[in-house]
């Protein structure tokens, strides 16, 4: 991380919904739903609140079924930027589908998400047990810019970024999310507290050798917006050494990242080296 610049960490408060895993789809539901209340009414109360949800549009389906009168509202705050949606319609298992079922996934999803407000363009999948080689040739030709991965990465990349290329030769920026995505769960929402989980973060983040913008994800599976975050970024920003917090969305990360100057990989991500 460079000495000359000042640090800002890019808190990007997030959820990962399994529509049924563990417990029962409506178990889940009732969950979603709680969280989409909960939600809207932290983006009408705090215009500074932000949420990327998942991913994937598919949530947005299973919570206007129980709330259809929900439906402006949510709208509203797609519309404004303060909740990210899409490009997926559902988060895909690469290696269980089809080429042909992703491309109709992500055309689905984007469609939705514009519907809706506006879609997220990114290559987004956070949980996913590995990724085929030829995503960066879909994401290419539905004109992305970035992705963004967590398992299956090689140790050969040890960067938070890098240049992931399909066998065709297309290539994509790829923020790689070394600690998962759930390394900012929970975080305190008192100023001091919150300071002292930002400085064990940056010193995690230190092996993959940042720049001068640090990504947090704030979340992990089925898991609520924290309400009090916003006042709290703002009384910790500063006071580590001049670094700045903020809440942000993902792409404010990502539109940080250098264009070149990263390692390169080519072909599919099936490493366990770091990640199940």
């Amino acid at each position: 991380m460079p000495d000359s610049a000042p640090t800002t960490v890019y808190v990007v408060p997030h959820t990962h919904w399994d529509r049924e895993w563990y417990a029962t789809f409506e178990t889940f539901r009732a969950q979603l739903v709680e969280l989409w209340d909960q939600l809207l009414a932290l983006t009408e109360a705090d215009p500074d609140f932000r949420f990327l949800m998942d991913g994937q549009t598919v949530v947005i389906d299973d919570y206007l079924e129980v709330r259809p009168q929900a439906r402006a509202r949510l709208e509203g705050a797609i519309r404004r930027g303060q909740i990210q949606v899409g490009p997926w319609y559902t988060l895909p298992d690469e290696f269980l589908v089809s080429g042909e079922t992703l491309l109709r996934d992500l055309q689905r999803g984007i469609a939705a998400a514009e519907a809706h407000g506006g879609s997220m363009r990114v290559g987004y999948l956070p949980d996913s047990f590995g990724h085929a080689a030829q995503m960066p040739q879909l994401y290419h030709q539905l004109g992305f810019r970035y992705a963004a991965v967590w398992r299956g990465v090689p140790l050969e990349i040890d960067r938070v970024a890098f240049s992931w290329e399909a066998p065709d030769g297309s290539r994509i920026l790829t923020a790689y999310m070394g600690n998962s995505y759930a390394q900012g769960v929970d975080l305190p929402t008192d100023p001091a507290g919150l300071t002292a989980r930002v400085a064990s973060a940056l010193e995690a983040i230190q092996p993959f050798r940042p720049t001068a913008n640090v990504l947090l994800m704030n979340g992990n599976d089925h898991v609520l917006p924290q309400a009090a975050l916003s006042a709290a970024v703002r009384g910790a920003s500063g006071r580590l050494n001049g670094t700045i917090v903020r809440l942000a969305r993902l792409d404010d990360y990502l539109a940080t990242l250098p264009a070149d100057g990263w390692p390169r990989w080519r072909g599919e991500l099936r490493s366990s080296a770091r990640a199940n």
